[in-house]
């Protein structure tokens, strides 16, 4: 047996399933919560952007005190939909490569601007939400009890599912 032959051996990701479907539900429910008149007015963002100054990366740092906190109004409707995005894509299991890609990337934000600044809880739970989505994103997890899995069917060679 090769070790290719290794790589195409299914498995039943049944295990993966009810962590996807968690973080999905936490997904959505930090995005109804940030639907508010102060999170999407920019206000709040802009506040809890104030101590991004100690973002490790100056190139992230920069990024993020020169254009998020200037446009903290769009860049609060787009943190707000883009999390409940996220969230019904994991909790329905459709297209979860993809939602899993925007997941780590938004909290690989949030854990430098953030989370490493603020330290705390944040840095933690942001590093198993990272963990979690690569590997949801490799593992395909939307194919067990995920609308990933009936589309799988349907188009066997796309790699989005």
């Amino acid at each position: 047996m090769s070790l290719g032959d290794h790589f195409k051996q299914t498995t039943w990701l049944g295990y993966l399933a009810l962590p996807r479907i968690a973080v999905g539900f936490f997904f959505v429910q930090f995005g109804l919560q940030k639907l508010n008149p102060n999170f999407l007015s920019g206000e709040q963002l802009a506040r809890q952007l104030t101590r991004a100054s100690g973002d490790p990366l100056a190139f992230h740092r920069d990024f993020i005190l020169n254009t998020v906190v200037p446009h903290a109004h769009l860049f609060g409707y787009l943190i707000s939909y883009g999390e409940i995005a996220i969230g019904l894509s994991l909790l329905f299991g459709c297209l979860v490569r993809i939602s899993s890609t925007f997941g780590a990337f938004h909290n690989l934000n949030i854990f430098f601007a953030v989370a490493i600044p603020n330290g705390g809880a944040q840095v933690g739970l942001n590093r198993i939400f990272i963990v979690l989505q690569v590997m949801f994103l490799f593992a395909s997890a939307g194919r067990v009890f995920g609308l990933d899995g009936i589309l799988k069917k349907r188009f066997p060679r796309s790699w989005l599912l």
